[in-house]
């Protein structure tokens, strides 16, 4: 449309991946991130170790999920890419679990707005993107390397002690942060 709106974004979120790197996307991301923009994608839900982008981007946080418990999703994918951990549910789980999400249930006409249990990166990945949010509302100077760090700094630590796979630098946790 040409628009733009008044103020600007300084946190995008992506919840959507595949396999395959791009260098035109990886361009892209970068041109947003030197513009001051932190950016998350999901890490996946292979439940492999396979990267997939945008999470793997440089520039990217990319955000895992683990269920109620803490524990690592089943369906998540665990790289050496993963930066951080958030809430994703795990319907698998022997307590099922999931993010309760807003939808429009399309098996009616007119459509209707609603709500219903989802599970998935793509649903961990709004947890941590908020909270950069949250930290930028307190501190707007922030670089998006900055934001980057204080989320993964403020962590907690899960797995493996320090970084790992399966967690990154561990669960997002907004009032640390």
């Amino acid at each position: 449309s040409g628009k733009l709106p008044a103020k600007r974004a300084n946190v995008i979120n992506m919840s959507l991946g595949g396999g395959g790197f791009d260098q035109t996307f990886q361009d892209a991301v970068t041109a947003a991130r030197d513009a001051g923009v932190v950016i998350f994608a999901a890490a996946g839900n292979d439940g492999s170790t396979a990267k997939e982008y945008p999470a793997s981007f440089d520039g990217v946080v990319s955000v895992a999920a683990v269920d109620r418990n803490k524990k690592h999703a089943s369906y998540s994918n665990a790289n050496s890419a993963v930066d951080l951990t958030a809430p994703g549910g795990d319907s698998t789980a022997s307590e099922a679990n999931g993010v309760l999400s807003t939808i429009y249930d399309d098996s009616v006409s007119p459509k209707v707005a609603t709500y219903a249990f989802y599970d998935g990166t793509s649903m961990a990945t709004p947890h941590a993107a908020g909270v950069a949010a949250l930290v930028l509302s307190v501190a707007p100077n922030l670089t998006p390397a900055q934001v980057e760090s204080i989320l993964e700094t403020t962590a907690e630590d899960l797995g493996t002690a320090g970084r790992d796979n399966s967690y990154g630098y561990g669960l997002v946790k907004a009032h640390q942060a």
